[in-house]
């Protein structure tokens, strides 16, 4: 019955890539060790970036966290960093991802709900009460969330120059299932990107100021070839701008890009996906740029277990899952890691849960040995052929999307609405049929009476909406709202010129401005995204 089966299985990636039954020396025929491999460190990269990689410093254990208020978030971070969590990433709740405030109509029900709501200085400084900022990395996700966490460092009397940390700046509204009418222009986006990318360039030197994300569309089901050829296709859009602006020297984005990926369940073809980038970028950094000193050409990248493959159905199933996750990623080479807590298809991760995403990577990090030596998978056949492979794969992609006219133009252009599309009518289709097994729920299901697994589930606390509610509408009534709209007038001004709105951004947001206030000056000035909703 076994050998039937086998038989009949088609033996590929996710990505589609046929996979031989064995490898040899055929198979990487042509391969040149100094050209194509190299060493850790040195261009091309495909064995890492840093030359001792993880024995010189570990990858930094990062959680996505926030729950329900800025008072509970400040304590669960004090927790995560007690436990030995060595950075933190804000979790924002839809609300403040969108740029709204939470009193806002269309907010109702999300306040608080999957994420930490801000929406002032106020709430950023009671997020991170207590914690030393110049000791840690923060992840910050919007570029106004930064600006509330740099003006709120300088009321604590920290010198900005010493704080580190990413923005995922270049998230471009790429189309989604969403109706998302209230989102910024592409155009906008990009105009304040570039504006927060060169000011912290002088100002906060030690921070990734361009972050390019395609972790939602790996998770909504792109393939990694779509994955590598998206997020080198924003990265190549972002350093198109920033030369065409020409303001401050190419090299000072290079010098401060950082990436970052989902890790899905094909371990090997996660582990090469990470060496393809590296080498990809590499060879974009040299022959599209001219960057050749090898520490503007680095690929630093971090990676986040991808949620849609945990599934509600034997949830601790999902823990052997974001394991072999997070393994690959540390044997690709990222940087920084983050363990989906095992039970996120049933609730936020509660602090069992929480407690073993940080063991999960500690455990990689102390026990099993694998950070001893770099890339230890290098000159595996199968490896160097899979990498070889998704490249190829990966640069058809990148010219698909060139012979449209770039990122910008495909995205406009209903491309990218269709991959979207398409990855998740594929994703679906694949686990109903189960061309992609997934343990426990189209392969050897039980009975949900059968399950043996006992899961604890959050539970939201429902009165904190209106607690949120209540501190912003007290902050609007205490505050001087003259104060407010002379700053808010000043970045609409400055928005319709060419000096750089980001100082603006931070006045605004010292004056207590709320979040939506500022993001509605860009909406007024910019223009709202039109190419952000795909037709399902």
């Amino acid at each position: 019955m076994q050998e039937t089966e086998d038989k009949r299985r088609k033996f590929t990636t996710w990505s589609g890539i046929p996979i031989k039954e064995l490898y040899t020396p055929e198979d990487v025929q042509g391969l040149d060790y100094e050209r194509d491999i190299g060493y850790p460190g040195q261009p091309p990269f495909t064995r890492g970036v840093y030359r001792d990689m993880y024995r010189g410093r570990q990858f930094t254990i990062r959680r996505f966290t926030g729950v329900e208020t800025p008072e509970d978030t400040n304590k669960l971070y004090r927790h995560e960093l007690e436990l030995g969590q060595t950075g933190l990433a804000i979790a924002p709740d839809v609300p403040t991802s969108t740029g709204l405030d939470s009193d806002n109509p269309r907010c109702k029900g999300d306040v608080g709900f999957c994420g930490v709501p801000i929406d002032s200085i106020q709430d950023m400084e009671i997020v991170f009460d207590g914690i030393p900022l110049d000791e840690v990395t923060t992840w910050t996700y919007t570029i106004p969330l930064t600006a509330m966490y740099y003006v709120s460092a300088q009321n604590r009397g920290y010198n900005l120059k010493n704080l580190g940390g990413t923005t995922p700046t270049i998230t471009w509204p790429l189309p989604t299932p969403l109706d998302l009418p209230w989102e910024v222009s592409i155009e906008g986006r990009e105009r304040e990107a570039m504006d927060f990318a060169e000011w912290t360039a002088t100002n906060v030197p030690k921070w990734h100021s361009t972050g390019i994300s395609v972790y939602a569309p790996k998770d909504n089901g792109f393939t990694c070839v779509q994955e590598l050829g998206l997020l080198l296709g924003i990265a190549i859009t972002a350093a198109d701008a920033w030369k065409e602006r020409g303001k401050v020297p190419l090299e000072v984005f290079f010098r401060r890009i950082s990436f970052e990926m989902a890790t899905a369940s094909d371990f090997f073809e996660e582990v090469c996906k990470l060496r393809a980038g590296r080498r990809m970028w590499a060879k974009v950094c040299e022959q599209r740029y001219g960057i050749t000193e090898p520490r503007l050409m680095q690929f630093r990248v971090r990676c986040q277990t991808q949620g849609s493959t945990n599934v509600i159905d034997e949830p601790l199933n999902n823990i052997v899952r974001i394991g072999f996750g997070m393994l690959a990623s540390t044997l690709g080479g990222a940087q920084s890691l983050h363990a989906n807590g095992y039970d996120e298809a049933l609730c936020i991760p509660t602090d069992q849960s929480m407690l073993l995403s940080i063991r999960t990577l500690q455990i990689i990090q102390e026990e099993i040995n694998v950070t001893s030596t770099v890339d230890p998978l290098a000159g595996s056949y199968y490896v160097e052929w899979l990498t070889n492979e998704l490249e190829d794969r990966a640069w058809q992609y990148l010219r698909k999307i060139d012979e449209m006219g770039g990122m910008i133009a495909a995205i406009k252009s209903g491309f990218f609405a269709g991959e979207y599309k398409q990855a998740n009518l594929d994703w679906v289709r694949k686990i109903e049929t189960g061309e992609r097994v997934v343990v426990g729920t189209n392969k050897y299901r039980l009975k949900p009476e059968e399950v043996p697994y006992q899961v604890p589930v959050y539970r939201f606390e429902p009165t904190c909406r209106d607690r949120q509610i209540e501190r912003v509408r007290k902050l609007r009534k205490e505050r001087d709202n003259a104060k407010v709209l002379e700053a808010l007038k000043k970045l609409e001004l400055a928005c319709l010129g060419a000096d750089n709105t980001f100082p603006l951004v931070m006045e605004a947001f010292k004056s207590c401005a709320t979040l939506q206030e500022v993001c509605d000056v860009w909406r007024k000035v910019y223009g709202l995204n039109s190419y952000s909703r795909m037709d399902l």
